[in-house]
C-alpha cells in the first residue's frame, strides 16, 4: 500500500518497523536493508514501512538540480521496494519547511505523531534532520521517545560497495555491465509506447518509441544497445537506439529512446513497457541513405542476437 503524508491524516498502522531514505535504484545495499526491515517486522508481528521523499530534496533545495538524473522513477522505485516484502510505502512531500526540521523535530512530528514507530532501522550512511545527527544522539532520542533504533551495515558485491552515485556514473559513461553488476539487475527505462515517424517500418525494422515517465530519468549515452523488452510480464529480445530527436520526445535532455523488438509483430501503441539494457553495441551513426542504414541494422541484429543468446534478463 502506498500513502502520501497529510498533516490531517494520522495512520492506522500499529507501531511499525520503519526505514527511510530516497532509495534511488533500489540496489543490493538497499534491498538487504529492506529485507531486514521486513524480517524484523514479521518477527515482532508488526507491519513494515518505508518512508521516502518526493520531489527529491536536491530539486527542492536547488542543489544542482538540473544535473540530477534518477535511476528509478517513483513508480519504478515503489515496485522494486514492494518486491522486498515491504507492507507500506509512505511518501513525504519534501518541502523547504521540512528541510528546516531538526532530527528531533522530524522524529516527533513524523516518526512518532504520524507513524507511531516501534523500531527505526537506518542505513550505515543515512543522515536526516537539519545538520544530520550522530547515531549516539539518535540512540538517546529513541529512549526519550520510546522506540528502538538499529543501524544496518553496508553490503559489498565482489568487494565493491553499491551506491546510487557510482551506478549513475557508470551508466553516464556507457558502462552498462559495471552498472548492472552494482544494481543487481539490468538497468531499465519504462514508459508508454507512442507513435513515431514510422521510418523503421519501411525497412523492416519498426520501432517502439518510449514516452518517459519522468523527464529527469537517467538515459544512457547515445548509441545502439542490446536490450530485453518486457511487455505485459513477458520478455523479448530487442535492439534499442538512443539519440537526440527534440521534436518527438519529452526528456529533459531532448533525447529519445526507440526499440526494435525482435521476432515481434503485435501493435503495442499506448502499452506500458520496460526496456532493460544489457550492453552498448556501438555509437549512434549518421547514414547517407536508407539502404546504408538497413545494412547496418542487419549487422546490429546479428550481433545483438548473439549477445542476448548468452545473456538472460
Amino acid at each position: 500500500m502506498e500513502k502520501a503524508i497529510d498533516k490531517n491524516l494520522p495512520y492506522n498502522i500499529n507501531k511499525p518497523v520503519v526505514t527511510m531514505g530516497t532509495f534511488d535504484g533500489v540496489h543490493p545495499g538497499h534491498k538487504a536493508l529492506l529485507q531486514k526491515v521486513s524480517e524484523i517486522a514479521k518477527r515482532k508481528k508488526r507491519e513494515s514501512v518505508v518512508l521516502t521523499f518526493w520531489p527529491h530534496p536536491r530539486i527542492v533545495l536547488g542543489k544542482d538540480a538540473e544535473s540530477l538524473r534518477f535511476l528509478t522513477t517513483p513508480k519504478e522505485k515503489n515496485r522494486l521496494i514492494k518486491e522486498c516484502g515491504i507492507d507500506h510505502i509512505v511518501t513525504i512531500p519534501f518541502t523547504k519547511k521540512l528541510a528546516t526540521l531538526s532530527a528531533e523535530q522530524f522524529i516527533k512530528k513524523i516518526l512518532i505523531d504520524k507513524l507511531n514507530t516501534d523500531h527505526l532501522i537506518i542505513g550505515f550512511n543515512h543522515k536526516f534532520g537539519k545538520g544530520g545527527i550522530s547515531f549516539k544522539d539518535l540512540l538517546e532520542l529513541s529512549i526519550n521517545y520510546n522506540f528502538e533504533v538499529s543501524q544496518f551495515k553496508h553490503v559489498s558485491i565482489d568487494g565493491l560497495s553499491p551506491s546510487s552515485t557510482k551506478i549513475r556514473n557508470h551508466l553516464l559513461n556507457g558502462e552498462i555491465k559495471k552498472a548492472n553488476l552494482l544494481l543487481g539487475y539490468p538497468f531499465f527505462v519504462s514508459g508508454e509506447v507512442t507513435q513515431g515517424k514510422k521510418i523503421g517500418r519501411t525497412i523492416s525494422y519498426p520501432t517502439a518509441n518510449i514516452k518517459f515517465d519522468e523527464r529527469a530519468k537517467l538515459i544512457p549515452p547515445d548509441g545502439v544497445y542490446a536490450v530485453y523488452v518486457n511487455i505485459e510480464g513477458k520478455n523479448y529480445k530487442g535492439m534499442a537506439n538512443i539519440g537526440i530527436r527534440p521534436t518527438v520526445n519529452n526528456h529533459i535532455d531532448n533525447r529519445s529512446l526507440e526499440v526494435h523488438i525482435l521476432d515481434f509483430k503485435k501493435e503495442i501503441y499506448s502499452k506500458y513497457i520496460s526496456v532493460h539494457f544489457i550492453v552498448k553495441v556501438r555509437e549512434e551513426m549518421k547514414f547517407n541513405s536508407i539502404i546504408s542504414l538497413k545494412e547496418q541494422l542487419i549487422k546490429d541484429e546479428k550481433e545483438i542476437r548473439q549477445i542476448l543468446t548468452k545473456q538472460s534478463v
